[in-house]
């Protein structure tokens, strides 16, 4: 790729830490799609646009480290992340487990009853390796059924005094013990965000080229590797702005429709789309065209509306694609502000992702978290 001699340095100062950025005036750019939801018309637009400003961002994809936990489905072992939780406890609780800080979501409540996963806790009964000192934790479905979700519904499990307790290793086994009596089943309305990262004949895609870069395409997996000695699965963070303009992290897990999800390689998940609507999803931006740089579209970093210490904070984001009328004017946009006001000014058009229905699990994480845990990989 060939530059104009001019190069110009700037730093950008969101979160009290300095992010360095290179604003480089290209003489010819084609650009490489990375996330490819784009038409092809799209792409053949951005190809013929004369010469712009490329953003690229410092470290605009970091391996991170998360603990996997472990649980049966169907009486087989899987293995999950936590990352959101909607009960200030639950979080206290997973993070003081993990020791991986767990974001509060309290906006996860308004879950639809109808699409939520059940995870069930043992409270007593035989000694195991669960947090609490009892059996592993009983969860009702894998990526792939048509009743998966991330987002778990916790349900307590009792054993009564009469019991004679077991290990149960599925939901079908604690039913049938809570229909003879033997232990009870308190419902609660705590969710948690706990996607499956490998199970029974399954896993999230794992990327076939494991070097990272600020380059690396978006596709292929989000995924690097999954050690269930050490439980540590290695993901990959994407650096974008909050509403604010601060810098946050986030990786992917699952998505809605099947099209974007098997891009990004992530499990489609169908229950996803039903959240659309809802207080559970809120708006991610991202850009289709303007100022070429690290966003998953060739464009631009993307931009959240809302920081993971944000009271409606969630991680299932709605996609929406910001274009530029006319590209010669496009400029960097930080924070939802600038797309307020960009938007008023009628110079950049709005559209919901996929008619509004692409929904992406898209867990945040701030700089302080992505530094302590990024992998060495």
């Amino acid at each position: 790729m060939k530059m104009d001699k001019k190069s110009i340095k700037i730093n950008l100062l969101p979160n009290s830490a300095v992010i360095e950025v290179v604003l480089i005036l290209l003489l010819s750019s084609t650009m490489v799609i990375f996330y490819p939801l784009v038409s092809e018309q799209q792409q053949q637009h951005q190809q013929d646009e004369p010469p712009g400003s490329f953003l690229k961002l410092a470290k605009a994809n970091v391996p991170i480290n998360i603990p996997l936990s472990k649980g049966y489905i169907d009486g087989n072992i899987a293995y999950f992340i936590a990352t959101d939780a909607s009960d200030k406890h639950a979080v206290s609780s997973i993070t003081n487990n993990t020791g991986f800080p767990v974001n509060y979501a309290p906006v996860l409540n308004n879950t639809p009853e109808s699409i939520r996963g059940q995870g069930y806790v043992f409270s007593n009964g035989i000694e195991g390796e669960a947090a609490g000192g009892f059996q592993l934790p009983v969860a009702n479905a894998v990526p792939g059924d048509k009743d998966y979700s991330p987002l778990w519904q916790t349900n307590f499990v009792k054993w009564n005094d009469n019991a004679t307790a077991g290990e149960l290793k599925s939901v079908e086994e604690i039913m049938a013990a809570h229909k003879n009596g033997e232990l009870t089943i308190t419902e609660t309305n705590i969710i948690i965000n706990s996607p499956a990262v490998k199970w029974q004949d399954g896993s999230l895609q794992v990327k076939e080229n494991k070097t990272i870069t600020d380059d690396t395409p978006y596709g292929g997996g989000q995924v690097l590797n999954i050690d269930t000695e050490k439980m540590i699965v290695t993901m990959v963070a994407h650096r974008g702005w909050g509403p604010d303009g601060k810098t946050v992290y986030y990786i992917a897990t699952d998505a809605t429709p099947k099209m974007p999800a098997d891009m990004i390689g992530v499990p489609y998940v169908q229950s996803d789309e039903k959240l659309v609507g809802t207080s559970v999803v809120v708006d991610l931006f991202q850009f289709t065209n303007g100022i070429n740089g690290s966003g998953p579209l060739g464009y631009q970093a993307g931009i959240g509306a809302t920081n993971p210490t944000d009271s409606n904070y969630s991680p299932m984001w709605r996609i929406s694609f910001i274009e530029w009328n006319d590209p010669s004017k496009a400029k960097v946009l930080q924070t939802i502000n600038d797309i307020t006001e960009m938007s008023k000014e009628k110079l950049i058009t709005i559209t919901p992702a996929i008619n509004g229905t692409h929904v992406v699990n898209c867990p945040f994480f701030d700089q302080l978290t992505l530094i302590k845990y990024q992998s060495k990989l």
